[in-house]
């Protein structure tokens, strides 16, 4: 039996409080070299030293807690040195990013699979150290992409190591449960320096200069960086129900970073979109707009498309084949209803401008013999020219989003009848 409650000690007694100081001081020693241990060997120790700690109390009859309490602080160091190794990790292979498509591998779809199904938890072959763990395939082997509750994303190395930084982390909470709230912070902390670091390399072309030494930042660098987004916003729910289930009651107004956090994600997401936006109306006001002044819809020899509408449909179909191999069709979609509402608006308008400056250099008498000039048509023929350009290029660009989804997918058609009425207008046409 166990010792009389206040009696003299037991030899019982006095070995258990010796195991525990000595057990205590040996944990204490080697406290650094702990730190470095992966997070299975991290959970094995914890595992064995608590289950020394139990059978301590029972049979010694005295509460080990200064046993206690040095194994949570080594669990504690463990989960900041592991986060200090996952920031500085994080951030070398971002700025190292190329921005290409990476394949997913069957482990760390799975990993995706159990994490969307409620099983966040340690999986086979996870020692805490994702860039050793064989759960990411930047050659492209294995599943195209990575899948969320069938939704599909084509993502990029960093953003497959994030994942698996993340997964690491929610093993660590739902381990050692008592420092469950550290681990929310360091998850927070993650997700906040892929975010502000992609928008940087991304939308702010950091990556230019940055170790991965892009020539340039492309539709498609933008593409990738808005899936990658979409995967991290689709699992946010996930994670944050995964950290829930190991906090206390009490502790869940940790988690409203999380959300926070999504918004900013999302934020993110939207300013690229926009930005698709803003290369097509870089490209129609920068480079394409002053040839509308090599047009003249009266002139007989105005056989050939007009520089300026063919080049509109020409950069904005490149465009289309760049995004339509990234972006899923709702995105898609999303983006050109843009990009068309642009063109509804600005075309008529540069139209428009060009006809209002030629018309205001002549009559300062500026124009010289042979100068480019654009002037909105005057005879029938030529109004009739430039309504059936107009209607051109709304044609081909309203069948881009129909190629190859078939055609009952056609939510653009038609799309550019604003265009077309203002061109009316400017041809002098009731509309």
């Amino acid at each position: 039996g166990g010792p009389t409650s206040g009696g003299p000690p037991t030899a019982l007694t006095s070995a258990s409080e010796l195991a525990h100081r000595s057990i205590s001081e040996l944990l204490r020693i080697r406290k650094d070299a702990h730190s470095l241990l992966s997070l299975r060997q991290m959970k094995q120790l914890w595992d064995v030293c608590l289950a020394f700690t139990l059978e301590l109390e029972t049979h010694g009859g005295v509460r080990a807690w200064g046993l206690r309490s040095t194994l949570l602080s080594q669990a504690k160091g463990f989960i900041e040195r592991s986060h200090e190794g996952h920031m500085t990790s994080l951030v070398a292979t971002l700025d190292g990013e190329k921005w290409q498509h990476c394949g997913v591998s069957k482990q760390r779809q799975m990993g995706i699979d159990g994490l969307c199904s409620g099983k966040a938890v340690l999986g086979k072959g996870v020692d805490g150290d994702p860039a050793d763990t064989g759960g990411g395939d930047p050659s492209g082997e294995g599943p195209n992409e990575a899948d969320v509750e069938g939704v599909k994303f084509k993502v990029v190395w960093s953003c497959l190591l994030l994942v698996e930084m993340l997964m690491n982390n929610l093993a660590a909470a739902a381990h050692f449960q008592s420092l469950a709230n550290d681990v929310v912070s360091k998850v927070s902390e993650l997700l906040r320096l892929f975010n502000s670091r992609t928008t940087q390399l991304v939308l702010g072309a950091g990556a230019i200069h940055s170790a991965a030494k892009l020539k340039s930042i492309n539709a498609k660098h933008l593409a990738l960086a808005s899936q990658c987004l979409g995967l991290v916003s689709s699992l946010l729910p996930h994670i944050r129900a995964a950290l829930m289930a190991q906090l206390p009651r009490k502790q869940h107004m940790l988690l409203s970073d999380l959300d926070k956090i999504k918004q900013d994600i999302n934020e993110h997401g939207e300013k690229i979109l926009a930005k698709f936006v803003s290369i097509v109306a870089s490209i129609v006001e920068s480079s394409l707009a002053p040839t509308i002044m090599q047009t003249n819809f009266d002139s007989d020899d105005a056989a050939t498309a007009p520089p300026f509408l063919e080049g509109i449909l020409k950069n904005v179909t490149k465009l289309h084949q760049v995004l339509v191999a990234l972006l899923p069709p709702e995105q898609l979609d999303d983006v050109f209803g843009r990009i068309y509402n642009y063109l509804d608006t600005k075309v008529p308008e540069l139209f428009q401008s060009a006809h209002d400056y030629s018309t205001a250099q002549l009559k300062a008498m500026k124009i010289k013999q042979g100068a480019p000039k654009f002037f909105l048509p005057k005879s029938e023929p030529g109004r009739e020219r430039m309504k059936a350009e107009v209607a051109s290029l709304a044609l081909n660009l309203n069948g881009l989003l129909r190629r190859g989804r078939g055609n009952d997918s056609a939510p653009y058609v038609d799309k550019l009848t604003t265009m077309e009425r203002l061109t009316r207008k400017l041809c002098g046409e009731a509309d």
